[in-house]
């Protein structure tokens, strides 16, 4: 197969539409039939003046800390239709290197990525004093450990919702796909495309756990919250990116179907 390790593999993306166009097109180029499918939607915040306003006074605030590339598009888009620069005293902090990139492609300069890519450690690392300010961005379905963790250790935590996420038809579409025709993997990149897809295989009746190992589709996760969601969701893990971004889950990809018969 050469240069196209995957070819003639389908795979489902599961991703948001605004988000899976890079990652459609990796899968592509590697010989994959892609299949869009996104099982959620991402929507401003009904109310958009609390993020407005923390990003009007970035520049009082000593840390920004990203947790997805969505908070860094929403608040991106906030920061430019006021006109505004990235402040010089602002130190800026993501969750892991699929962030700091969206960050860097933003124009700003990331100063803090943890050891690991999950809030939780984030806010455990993160080298905030004592009454320093940090504002957060978040989805409306971000958990509060990392947080928890900053407030813990004594930070102003500022966080304003920086977009929603809703269901999509995409996680109907998953169901049909795997009535319809055979499938070598779904992959997923939050916990809310989990929940969604599941919950469309559950009202279905179709459990993947129930099929044989070498006939199912791989379930393939972007990081370890997100493969906590598949597992809770009473999904089977294949295999989970060594990197929490895109390259991570196409080696994973990689790891996992190569070795795969093609007469599966």
């Amino acid at each position: 197969m050469g240069d196209r390790p995957l070819l003639g593999r389908r795979i489902v993306v599961t991703r948001s539409a605004q988000q899976s166009a890079g990652l459609l097109e990796t899968l592509r180029a590697l010989g994959a039939i892609p299949i869009a499918a996104p099982a959620i939607r991402l929507m401003p915040p009904e109310d958009l003046t609390p993020l407005l306003e923390a990003v009007r006074h970035l520049d009082t605030f000593d840390w920004l800390v990203c947790t997805s590339g969505n908070a860094v598009s929403a608040l991106n888009d906030a920061r430019r239709s006021l006109g505004l620069a990235w402040p010089a005293r602002l130190r800026i902090a993501a969750v892991g290197s699929g962030t700091a990139r969206a960050l860097e492609d933003a124009g700003a300069e990331v100063a803090f990525v943890p050891t690991r890519a999950l809030g939780e450690v984030l806010g455990h690392e993160l080298p905030v004093a004592p009454g320093e300010s940090v504002l957060w961005p978040h989805g409306d379905l971000a958990g509060p450990a990392m947080h928890d963790g900053l407030v813990a250790r004594g930070a102003l935590v500022t966080a304003p919702v920086a977009y929603r996420t809703v269901s999509d038809a995409g996680s109907l579409g998953v169901v049909e796909i795997l009535r319809d025709g055979h499938i070598d993997a779904i992959t997923f990149t939050s916990g809310s495309t989990v929940r969604h897809v599941a919950e469309g295989l559950t009202a279905a009746g179709i459990g993947l756990d129930s099929l044989d190992a070498g006939t199912r589709p791989l379930i393939v996760c972007i990081g370890p919250v997100t493969a906590e969601a598949a597992r809770s969701a009473g999904l089977p893990v294949d295999a989970v990116a060594a990197t929490h971004d895109d390259a991570g889950l196409v080696d994973a990809l990689l790891r996992s179907l190569t070795p795969r018969s093609m007469a599966v």
